[in-house]
């Protein structure tokens, strides 16, 4: 007979990954998004494939071959050895108001890399590695103005960076309740600058270059809890709670105060340097954050969920200062149908998922920003043998959103399409013979 056990193979492969999951993050397109000025920038999925199909419930979900790294109670209910890659491609579409523009932009990056298994089955212990993106700053933004005596001004806004975690969790589980906990390492870099160019026809004036560059690092930890209720043999209700506390990451950062020469053809060269700073030591706070939920569930049939999630945003600071930025909450709803997974019709194997989300965005410039969006997606088997606890499926998902509206100076909608390879197979397997 055959049991699963994590193998020598299966780890060189989860191992193997993070070089490509790095090399990837290089070759992506360029992207455009204002918005991740703000803070440690964009705010990136932080669930798996599947979770985002219903809208990105998490708290209260959990399944016996998947990993839920958004809940780390949920590692109790692991029963097999599963490698999960997320891959993410995203369309983005910005509206101005004054003056009227719009820009669009396209990237492929990838979204995540976890590996979990069962430490014991029957004591209902679970454990998992993982790498995931947190944050993204990408943006070029320049706007040109009038001054007296000065016939324009532009301002040229550029920035880069991101947060990530490396990360692993462990769970227990008894019969109804389940707790686990998640340790790592936050880490990433903000590189940001301002450049400011005047223009006049008998004067000529130098662009001044400000620009900070900053890396930093920490460890974190977040916890999890999960109850189940069972209503009858293939029905019961999950509670689940998940949240972390207030993270403080050193940083070092370098900055500089300028004047330069910059040509779209030759790049930016320094003429005078006003100042100058080497690894500055400070501090940046994460802020905490926590989410509640409950799913019911029909095993093997539907399964359907709401959420509930806190950020205090209004605590990150970088270097002692505040952002535009305050506390954001958002709401979650979805579920999952599976028509017959006995079936001999593929298409009633495959499980269908649809969900949204809506609340205030974390970013304050003088009004809320609104931010809603639609999801669906599917589990799309691709090998299920329970003799020899062989599963492959491809999650997909995909989501339609929307961030401030009319009232706001701009306007972003994202489109994003979300691959999962969810691999459970006989490579992960150990022979054994008796």
């Amino acid at each position: 007979m055959r049991s699963v056990r994590p193998t020598a193979k299966c780890f060189f492969a989860f191992f193997l990954l993070p070089a490509l999951f790095t090399t990837t993050v290089h070759l992506q397109a360029q992207e455009n998004s204002p918005y991740s000025r703000y803070g440690l920038g964009d705010l990136l999925p932080n669930n798996n494939i599947l979770s985002r199909g219903m809208g990105g419930l998490s708290a209260a979900f959990a399944d016996y071959q998947t990993i839920n790294f958004a809940n780390p109670a949920s590692y109790a209910d692991i029963k097999i050895t599963t490698l999960d890659v997320g891959l993410d491609y995203n369309s983005r579409s910005l509206r101005a108001l004054n003056p009227p523009r719009k820009f669009n932009s396209a990237y492929l990056i990838p979204s995540y890399l976890q590996l979990g298994f069962p430490v014991s089955k029957k004591r209902n212990m679970g454990m998992k590695f993982g790498l995931s993106p947190v944050t993204r700053i990408n943006y070029n933004i320049s706007n040109r103005t009038r001054i007296t005596g000065i016939d324009s001004v532009e301002y040229n806004y550029v920035g880069n960076g991101g947060t990530y975690q490396a990360s692993t969790g462990f769970a227990w589980g008894g019969k109804s309740l389940s707790v686990g906990i998640n340790a790592g390492y936050m880490f990433g870099t903000k590189e940001f600058a301002t450049r400011l160019a005047f223009f006049n026809d008998t004067v000529s004036y130098k662009t001044a270059n400000f620009a900070d560059s900053t890396r930093f690092g920490g460890l974190y930890l977040d916890a999890g809890i999960q109850y189940k209720i069972k209503l009858n043999d293939k029905t019961f209700i999950r509670l689940g709670f998940q949240g972390n506390l207030r993270n403080e990451l050193r940083a070092k950062r370098n900055f500089t105060r300028e004047t330069i020469l910059f040509d779209l053809n030759q790049g930016l060269t320094a003429l005078d340097s006003v100042y100058k700073g080497q690894d500055e030591a400070g501090i940046i706070v994460y802020p905490s954050s926590w989410k509640t939920g409950i799913m019911v569930t029909r095993e093997d049939s539907w399964m359907l969920g709401a959420e509930l999630g806190i950020a205090n945003w209004q605590d990150y600071r970088y270097y002692g200062e505040p952002d535009q930025l305050a506390k954001s909450w958002t709401a979650r709803l979805g579920g999952q149908f599976t028509p017959d997974y006995r079936s001999s019709n593929y298409w009633k194997r495959v499980s269908y998922r649809l969900g949204a989300y809506f609340g205030p965005d974390m970013i304050r410039l003088n009004k809320k920003v609104p931010q809603y969006s639609f999801t669906f997606g599917t589990a799309l088997p691709v090998r299920r043998n329970v003799y020899t606890n062989q599963y492959t499926t491809i999650n997909t998902a995909f989501e339609l959103g929307f961030r401030g509206n009319k009232s706001n100076e701009i306007r972003e909608n994202i489109f994003r399409i979300a691959l999962g390879l969810n691999l459970s197979d006989i490579w992960f397997n150990k022979p054994k013979y008796q």
